[in-house]
């Protein structure tokens, strides 16, 4: 699959005939890179020519920083969204009626109903990772994305067959491979042997129990950047402050997504039956010196302000953030196996 060289923001290639979504993104000029990393291209970037009468999709997870671009992308075509949440109170309070007319919100209970009457079903939940790591964190960590997924997939196997959803898009994360300083992923790549990879495989295997008719997509997901969220929502204060800096050596990869991009992925694996078995995406650099946490860092400063104030990794030393560079893994190569 052919590298894209994009511009700084400027995204032209794809891994579907009309998906823009390219493998790599190099910002050639500093100064043209901002906090806010890209304009909102959820509602003009064309997915591809599949196309599909209006669905009723169900979304675990709707209420997170990916979920909430995806229930607004979905809208915007007209499908009917379910969101499946343990907090009404807080899906209503995101999802406002007077600004999601037609929405659903589901509580726990009822969701066995809303998923046998889907035409697709989204798995995106589980508790954020950058976090301070205690044994019970952990756990937690671990718990909530099993706990759904296995609940989804049965809820998915229990439905009579001619209400039986045709597809599962279920997140998992660039987390599966481990940690290197100098290795290259692929979706080819055996599993990692740390915490993190144990999860990962725990969590794509539960997902893969769904009855064989139905076609599933597993999205291994790199750190999502976004204006309103995600890893950059974290760092941008920190620059603002003249305080920004890598955590640790800045020598970890540092592979990431804008959540625009994502969800259109997620919209793509939806709609279009070729859209199997495990994808990578996660945004690279362009060559392994801008590819680092220190060199993305670096750049990000320049465009937004330089660090007077560098925060090493005594500052946060035993925080999920410190040890996975906020999600940062090894150096990830997108597209499908």
């Amino acid at each position: 699959m052919v590298v894209a060289k994009a511009a700084a923001l400027t995204w032209t290639h794809s891994v579907s005939p009309s998906l823009h979504i390219p493998q790599s993104f190099s910002v050639r000029d500093a100064r043209r890179f901002r906090p806010f990393c890209a304009s909102d291209q959820s509602q003009k970037v064309p997915v591809s020519g599949f196309r599909e009468n209006e669905m009723i999709v169900s979304i675990t997870g709707a209420t997170g920083f990916i979920g909430r671009r995806l229930v607004q992308r979905l809208r915007a075509d007209n499908h009917t969204v379910q969101v499946l949440t343990r907090s009404r109170s807080r899906a209503e309070l995101i999802f406002p009626v007077k600004d999601y007319p037609g929405l659903i919100v589901v509580e726990e209970p009822k969701w066995k109903n809303c998923i046998q009457m889907s035409k697709a079903v989204v798995n995106l939940a589980g508790m954020p990772i950058s976090t301070r790591w205690s044994s019970e964190i952990k756990k937690e960590i671990k718990d909530s994305r099993i706990r759904v997924t296995s609940k989804v997939v049965d809820y998915i196997n229990a439905s009579p067959e001619e209400n039986r959803p045709t597809v599962l898009v279920s997140a998992t994360a660039a987390g599966y491979y481990g940690t290197s300083e100098t290795q290259v992923f692929d979706e080819r790549s055996p599993s990692g042997n740390d915490y993190l990879a144990e999860v990962c495989r725990i969590w794509e295997a539960t997902a893969l129990k769904v009855n064989k008719d139905v076609r599933v997509a597993l999205i291994r997901i790199g750190v999502v950047l976004g204006k309103d969220g995600g890893a950059l929502a974290k760092m941008v204060p920190l620059f603002m402050m003249f305080a920004g800096g890598p955590l640790g050596s800045g020598r970890q990869w540092f592979s990431w997504i804008h959540v625009d991009d994502l969800v259109n992925l997620i919209y793509e694996a939806l709609i279009n039956p070729s859209y199997k078995a495990r994808f990578n995406r996660s945004y690279q650099w362009d060559c392994a010196e801008s590819g680092t946490l220190g060199r993305i860092v670096w750049t990000a400063g320049r465009g937004i302000r330089p660090a007077l104030l560098v925060a090493r990794s005594r500052i946060c030393p035993q925080s999920g953030a410190r040890r996975r560079c906020l999600c940062g893994f090894g150096r990830t190569k997108g597209g499908p196996c």
